[in-house]
Parts: C-alpha cells; sequence; structure tokens
C-alpha cells in the first residue's frame, strides 16, 4: 500500500523515492493506520523496493490481503498522476467501507465513478467475480488492468490467453477487448478483435499507446473494420487437420466420435473450424463444436429434407450437458445467450448455399457439407472454398458495434 492514516486522521501518500532522512523523519514523526482495518502499519523501503506502507503484524485485513510488487505499485501511481494530470476526480488506493473493498485508483469521468483496478498477479475467478459484483452493488463501474507483462505473444496476430486473462475482457460480443498497462513503457495497450481458435490460441489485434498522449476521456478503442486473420486461420486449421491426431488421447470422446462417423481429422469437412462471430463465448475449439454439429444433425441429412433450428439448439445444448462443448467465463460482458454462434453458424452455412430458409426457424439441406477423400484433395477444397467465400466471412467477422 501506497497511503495510509495518520494518528490526526489525515491522510498520507508516500512518495516514489526517498531519502534516508525523509525515511526515518517519517517513521519517528507519527504512528499510521491501515485505512481498511485500522490496524498499525509501518514504513518499508530499500536500495530496491519502493516505499510502502505494510501491516506491523500479520493481518487478515480482506482489503489488503494481496501481496504488491514493485511493478504494481509503480503502475497504479503512474496511473492515479495520468488521472491527475488530466483533471480527473481521483483518489489513489480509495477504501470503500460500504463493500469493505479497496480499489487501486476510484476515478470520477463525467460523472461516472469508476474502480480501475491494476491486476498484476493472478486471483481466482471467485474473487475476480466478486470484486466487480461488489462495485457494481454501489454503482460504481470496474475497470479492470492487465499488467502487459503478462502477455504471451506467438506472432503479430497470434496470441496465448489464460482463462484468468479471458476475465478481461470488456466491450461487447461484436466489439471485445481487454486492456493492459505496462509501467515500465508507460503505455496502455488493447487486445481486440479477439477470435479464439483454441481455449488459449487466440488471433487479436494490439494497439499501444502512450498515456503521454492519451487523455482518458478517449481510451477506448476504435471499433475493428477488417478482419486479417482469416489466412492465419487458415494455416492454423491446416496444422490442426495434419497434427491434432499425433496428440489426441485415444479416449478423447472428440476423436472417438470423429471415428465412430468414419471422419478423420485429415479430411474432416471443409464448412467445419469456420470463424463467426460469438465464437468467444465457447471455450472448446470451433473446428470441433461445428464437428460436433455436423455429426449430429447435418450428417444423417440428404439434400431435401428439413432441418429444424430448435433441433440443431437440442443437440447443441445436449453436447454440453455432457461435457463435449465448454463455455468461458466473461463476466465484464452482458450475458449473452450461448446459442448466439450456433445461429451465427447457421446463418454462414445458409449464405454459402448448404441450407436455404423456408421459414422462420425452418431449413432445407440444399447441398452435402464438402467431405475429401485424402489429405491432398482436402487442401484443393479448402482453397476453392476461401477463394469463393474469403469476402462474405472476412465481412461476417469484422467486430462492430451493433
Amino acid at each position: 500500500m501506497i497511503t495510509a492514516i495518520k494518528k490526526d486522521g489525515t491522510w498520507i501518500t508516500l512518495p516514489e523515492k526517498m531519502t534516508a532522512n525523509m525515511l526515518a523523519e517519517l517513521r519517528m514523526s507519527t504512528d499510521y493506520y491501515c485505512p481498511c482495518c485500522k490496524a498499525e502499519m509501518t514504513i518499508k523501503a530499500g536500495m530496491i523496493k519502493i516505499p510502502h506502507f505494510a501491516h506491523k503484524n500479520n493481518s487478515s485485513c480482506r482489503a489488503s490481503s494481496e501481496p504488491e510488487s514493485t511493478y504494481h505499485l509503480m503502475g497504479k501511481r503512474k496511473l492515479f498522476h495520468w488521472f491527475l494530470s488530466h483533471h480527473c476526480q481521483a483518489d489513489l488506493e480509495a477504501y470503500l467501507p460500504e463493500i469493505r473493498k479497496r480499489a487501486d485508483i476510484l476515478v470520477t469521468i463525467g460523472g461516472i465513478r469508476y474502480a480501475v483496478e491494476f491486476q498484476c498477479s493472478v486471483i481466482s475467478e471467485t474473487e475476480f467475480i466478486e470484486r466487480t459484483n461488489a462495485y457494481q452493488s454501489v454503482g460504481i463501474k470496474p475497470i479492470w488492468i492487465l499488467a502487459a507483462k503478462h502477455l504471451k505473444r506467438r506472432n503479430l496476430h497470434e496470441f496465448s490467453l489464460s482463462g484468468f486473462h479471458w476475465l478481461f475482457v470488456t466491450g461487447s460480443y461484436h466489439h471485445p477487448f481487454l486492456w493492459m498497462y505496462c509501467p515500465e513503457t508507460n503505455q496502455l495497450s488493447a487486445l481486440k478483435n479477439l477470435t479464439p481458435f483454441s481455449p488459449r490460441n487466440v488471433f487479436a489485434e494490439l494497439t499501444t499507446a502512450s498515456l503521454v498522449i492519451l487523455p482518458p476521456s478517449q481510451i477506448s478503442p476504435r471499433n475493428c473494420f477488417s478482419f486479417p486473420f482469416l489466412p492465419a486461420w487458415r494455416s492454423k486449421r491446416k496444422n490442426w487437420c495434419l497434427h491434432r491426431m499425433k496428440t489426441a488421447q485415444r479416449s478423447d470422446p472428440f476423436f472417438q466420435g470423429l471415428y465412430s462417423h468414419h471422419i478423420s481429422p485429415a479430411t474432416i469437412p471443409i464448412e467445419i473450424g469456420v470463424p463467426v462471430r460469438g465464437m468467444l463465448l465457447i471455450e472448446t475449439p470451433p473446428i470441433e463444436w461445428q464437428a460436433w454439429l455436423y455429426m449430429d444433425v447435418f450428417q444423417k441429412k440428404r439434400p431435401g429434407e428439413k432441418i429444424i433450428m430448435n433441433d440443431v439448439i437440442y443437440f447443441f445444448k445436449k453436447r454440453a450437458k455432457n461435457g463435449g462443448i465448454r463455455f468461458r467465463s466473461l463476466p465484464l460482458l452482458k450475458k449473452k445467450n450461448i446459442e448466439y454462434p450456433v445461429r451465427q453458424y447457421i446463418q454462414l452455412l445458409e449464405q454459402i448455399g448448404l441450407i436455404s430458409e423456408l421459414e422462420e426457424g425452418v431449413f432445407k439441406v440444399v447441398n452435402h457439407f464438402s467431405l475429401p477423400s485424402t489429405s491432398d484433395e482436402s487442401q484443393v477444397m479448402e482453397r476453392i472454398f476461401y477463394n469463393e467465400h474469403k469476402l462474405m466471412i472476412e465481412k461476417g467477422n469484422i467486430h462492430n458495434n451493433e
């Protein structure tokens, strides 16, 4: 903690750097107490550590139980001064007694109060949701900012996100992004246009700006008007088809399902594993949940037969109930029906001419899925498919607000 309460009731915020004389004078001048639990505190500082307050004795203080690194202390201090430099009303380490929480920064912008949390260590999903709900219960909007040093970048547009990282996703399902900040470079970043290929691998755009030139009123990232990931997506899908079986468990229900339906991963239908809107709701890879829909619904249908949307949803939910399809926890986004990406996929199948809508919720099968016989034939059919439908697929994945 950087702030504490003096014996006379006034607040004190420690400077970023202190001489030995300053440190000795502050330690001798008065006693200091935790704003949250009122327990006595002491000043800690050294050649490496940023000056900060710590409880004198082991404390069970709920509002300050998380250990703070130098990176964290430096980050919230810089963010705090950034708000102040733009004449925002801001409080550092503001304690909210009504919910017994201490926000890294409490700031008011345009009459709206925000709790800014600069998160450098991993916390549980339960704690993340509990803190988020607590702020919202008193009319405060939480802004969770992830420490940029935790971002794992695989290449230009491919990143690795853990389940913890996904908790930070905010915005909307048409414009999802997460905030990151690095106090060492003083840069705020937005990872946007999130397009997951698997539970961890995601395609996204990273935009970065220095706080020196960025005012708080203009920090929302711009909407995405392009979808540059399709070539990389196709390469990733091809690699999955050719090599995923090598690392698959014999007991994996998905690969057992492919085997029982006489489908080889190398020759999986071309229309399976296509990016669609809303995929971030589903943790299971798109190539798997779309394959389940094919095996459960489409494979047994012939041209001219009907497909009922309610049946598609039934089989999708049944797979989810049995554990074949898993969903992501996205607590900062408004709740969206889990059927949404399925409906987007059905819409895609209609647009590419596999099905046609007879009436609302009722479709007629027009053509079979493209089922190659060999891996070489699969690559040829894949090129033809994306040459024909590339623009339509890209347009369908542009994450604009609606």
